[in-house]
């Protein structure tokens, strides 16, 4: 707080500034002294009067619980009692904007409710202390939350359970107006394999604000998601993103459609429940990832989950990725993966692994994944198009090189595509520089459009 100590002050000076902006700080003797004999003067009550504040509030200036004056009244106490300017200055010990004041007022409650939250944060319990009987206690870890969030405008009414279900009602304000609201949850969350292969679908594509959900564009993953979250008594919204005035053909519900707006194209929905609480739950489990996952029964399947949400099968270096941009968690993704003996390397954006089939396919869900993974580990898939048009190419033109290939179909390159097709028994290489055919099972391939390899 910005003030002027121990200085000379003459009451000119005070004259020229705004009174309602300056404060003054006066010895504690002398302002005892000052308003003692006011009291004697004028009684409390006309002293109130005069310096526009209440009774008590005169008793607390004369006590010094009240350190410090407006300018205006102080300038009014030297007209009252004819002081002297060298008298006010030699016992002022500083002067004081208004706006100082405040901030030191806000800042000091700031700290103390900073302080406070700390306290209430170290509460919580660790993640190895809600795990019971192979569950999370969800309960258990609400009753230390709470703090947390009771305070303000949001206040908690009730707490009741029945069953395995906790419901909170609790007041907050929506639109201006202060509204009662109740939110349900489980009170205890089986580890099972439902949950684990969620948790790892939520880590890479969680829905953003007080929303616990996932944002995905495939089926499969959204109508799962929408089951998970029945399971944990909420109720799913499938909400509609897209750039496009086209809304997509879709065979299953949307209840609701949001436009967004600038540059893009494409869709994704978002299959949510408006709850703050249990999302703040999935973001404390993900804060406690590293210990959680040494905890879980099959650190397989959650890694399964992301996988379908930020995964990729990349067929030119027959590998698997796990995209993720979260620093925090490639650390413990690295750590984990290696443990399992499932990491090769970071590319600087992906952890790279070509230890996939036994491990991580069984537990996969999206449809596409499950087909490029099996084509890679198996040699039994669907090809897609970018495969397809090579291969057609070949069928049609055979015995062109690489770079003849590439040239046609206007591609930098194409030599790791034609390897991985060389791998998958489609096509062979012959001579050297090396011309590319098609084998009978590529042949078979194409008329099948490139199913059933």
């Amino acid at each position: 707080m910005n003030s002027y100590r121990n200085q000379k002050i003459s009451l000119v000076g005070f004259m020229n500034e705004k009174s309602e902006d300056i404060r003054v700080r006066l010895s504690n003797e002398f302002q005892q002294m000052v308003f003692s004999e006011l009291i004697y003067r004028f009684s409390s009550v006309g002293l109130g009067k005069i310096f526009n504040i209440s009774r008590p509030m005169v008793y607390h200036y004369r006590s010094y619980r009240v350190n410090n004056i407006s300018l205006d009244n102080l300038n009014k106490i030297v007209n009252l009692m004819n002081l002297k300017e060298e008298l006010i200055s030699n016992n002022t010990i500083g002067i004081f904007k208004n706006e100082d004041i405040r901030k030191a007022c806000l800042n000091l409650g700031r700290n103390f409710r900073i302080n406070q939250l700390k306290n209430f944060r170290n509460q919580i319990p660790k993640i190895n202390d809600i795990i019971e009987d192979n569950s999370l206690n969800l309960e258990k870890w609400f009753c230390s939350y709470k703090n947390l969030i009771n305070f303000g405008c949001r206040e908690i009414k009730a707490i009741e359970t029945k069953d395995n279900k906790l419901e909170v009602t609790y007041t907050n304000y929506a639109n201006s107006k202060k509204k009662t609201f109740t939110t349900l949850f489980p009170r205890i969350i089986k580890i099972d394999e439902d949950f684990q292969y969620f948790l790892g679908l939520w880590v890479g594509d969680k829905a953003g604000g007080g929303r616990i959900g996932v944002m995905n564009k495939n089926k499969i993953l959204n109508l799962y998601t929408s089951d998970y979250l029945i399971k944990l008594y909420q109720k799913p919204l499938f909400v509609l993103y897209t750039h496009s005035e086209r809304i997509p053909e879709l065979d299953y519900k949307i209840d609701k459609v949001i436009r967004i707006k600038g540059f893009g194209n494409g869709h994704a929905i978002s299959v949510h429940a408006i709850n703050s609480i249990l999302k703040s739950f999935f973001g404390y489990l993900e804060s406690n990832l590293d210990n959680l996952l040494m905890l879980i029964p099959n650190r397989n399947i959650f890694f399964a989950g992301l996988f379908d949400a930020e995964g990729n099968v990349f067929f030119e270096d027959k590998c698997f990725r796990w995209s993720s941009k979260n620093a925090i968690n490639i650390k413990i993704f690295i750590k984990h993966l290696s443990q399992m003996n499932l990491f090769h390397r970071f590319d600087g954006s992906n952890l790279v692994t070509y230890n996939f089939a036994d491990k991580i396919l069984p537990f996969i869900k999206h449809p596409q994944k499950i087909n490029d993974a099996n084509l890679l580990c198996y040699k039994d898939g669907a090809l897609n198009n970018r495969f397809m048009n090579i291969l057609n190419f070949i069928h049609e033109n055979p015995g062109k090189s690489a770079k003849e290939i590439a040239k046609a179909l206007k591609r930098v390159k194409v030599y790791s595509q034609l390897k991985f097709l060389e791998y998958i028994g489609l096509v062979r290489m012959d001579g050297y520089p090396h011309k590319m055919f098609t084998t009978t099972q590529g042949v078979a391939s194409l008329s099948h459009g490139g199913k059933d390899l």
